[in-house]
């Protein structure tokens, strides 16, 4: 019974001790396979290192809507605002007015047909026309009436007696005036009479046609 005893228990002994060895023997082995490997070092590179990429960021640009231009014709003139232009200078409907024309009887633009220049010291300047009537006419010229129009005729005269004179502008009716005058040929006097007269230049005739007229110093017409 001991013996066997013993037998088992050097047995139990001996299973002990192989397992524990194989556990040393595990424990030994197992721990270079599960250890990682030292890195490998690399030699170097002869070539420099790449340059780091340069990320360039591309922009896009949306295009805008760009009004066309429009260039004036040279022919056509720059437009202008109705406000900036002035307003068209009114244009006035009235007759230029009529200028006063004073005309001496002895002038020598003027027709005498028979009739003739004579001197008078009183009379407006110094001399007056004669020898009007019958045949005899003085044509008295007026030029440059700027507007056609019914103008007083101012008739500056001397008779010693009464006498008639005829007076027509042109080819027109003739008026007719009895004067007495201041009775004296040295004494002007004066009469009025309302003529129509047209634009331009004109004729005033003085005449009688049946005696002797009165002699003619000056006209004015106003």
């Amino acid at each position: 019974m001991d013996r066997d005893g013993s037998s088992r228990r050097a047995l139990r002994c001996l299973g002990w001790t192989v397992l524990a060895v194989g556990v040393a023997a595990t424990a030994v082995l197992v721990p270079p396979l599960i250890v990682p490997s030292p890195p490998v070092a690399q030699p170097p590179s002869s070539t420099a290192p790449a340059p780091p990429s340069v990320v360039t960021s591309t922009v896009s640009v949306i295009p805008t809507a760009v009004p066309p231009v429009v260039t004036p014709s040279a022919a056509a003139p720059p437009a202008h605002s109705p406000e900036a232009d002035p307003p068209p200078p009114a244009t006035s409907s009235q007759p230029l007015p009529f200028r006063s024309t004073t005309v001496h009887a002895a002038d020598p633009a003027n027709l005498r047909s028979g009739a003739r220049v004579i001197e008078c010291a009183t009379c407006r300047g110094g001399s007056r026309v004669g020898y009007i009537g019958g045949p005899n006419t003085l044509a008295v010229r007026v030029a440059g009436v700027a507007t056609a129009g019914t103008r007083t005729l101012t008739i500056v005269y001397e008779t010693e007696e009464p006498r008639t004179l005829m007076v027509a502008v042109n080819d027109g009716a003739a008026q007719s005036r009895r004067l007495t005058g201041a009775a004296s040929l040295l004494i002007p006097a004066t009469t009025s009479v309302e003529v129509f007269v047209p634009a331009g230049d004109s004729w005033i005739r003085f005449f009688n046609d049946t005696g002797s007229a009165p002699d003619i110093n000056e006209i004015v017409l106003g």
